[in-house]
């Protein structure tokens, strides 16, 4: 996983009379403490919220999420939650990633399927995983490795 995915869940640009109204996302290895500070396109972005989640099998790998906003508040973390299963995928490939919060049980990516995502690239490896926190962001985070999808003719010529 990359050391550091920023997501913006809004414009960057943002007014003097900020209140709360959009949010960044971080997402990376090295965990951030709440205060701490990025910059980009000139703008100031404090760490207001994190969260940690590790895998439900035995493994040591482990990320976490941290919300940023201009001035290093959030009134209420548990507003951003995307849907009611409170489900996160995120999809990595050689190319490109991509985060979809599908709603139904029959979105849930599995290993061989397409990735819904992108077309020609299928699920290799999933891996399943866990916040720290009992009112986290997201119930579940999914991670989903892929490759392109092997074509009839590329499997016979193998």
């Amino acid at each position: 996983m990359p050391l550091g995915i920023k997501l913006p869940l809004r414009p960057r640009e943002t007014s003097s009379a900020y209140r709360d109204e959009g949010h960044s996302l971080e997402i990376g290895l090295i965990p951030l403490q709440i205060g701490d500070v990025r910059r980009w396109d000139e703008q100031a972005w404090h760490v207001a919220y994190v969260e940690t989640y590790s895998p439900s099998t035995e493994t040591n790998n482990c990320f976490s999420v941290a919300i940023l906003t201009p001035d290093g508040t959030l009134a209420n973390p548990l507003a951003l939650h995307v849907g009611n299963q409170r489900l996160l995928h995120l999809y990595f490939s050689s190319e490109d990633f991509a985060l979809t919060w599908p709603e139904p049980d029959e979105c849930l990516p599995h290993v061989g399927n397409e990735a819904l995502p992108w077309e020609g690239w299928q699920v290799e490896r999933r891996q399943e995983f866990m916040s720290d926190r009992e009112d986290a962001l997201y119930d579940r985070v999914l991670i989903c490795w892929c490759i392109p999808i092997q074509t009839a003719a590329d499997a016979t010529a193998a």
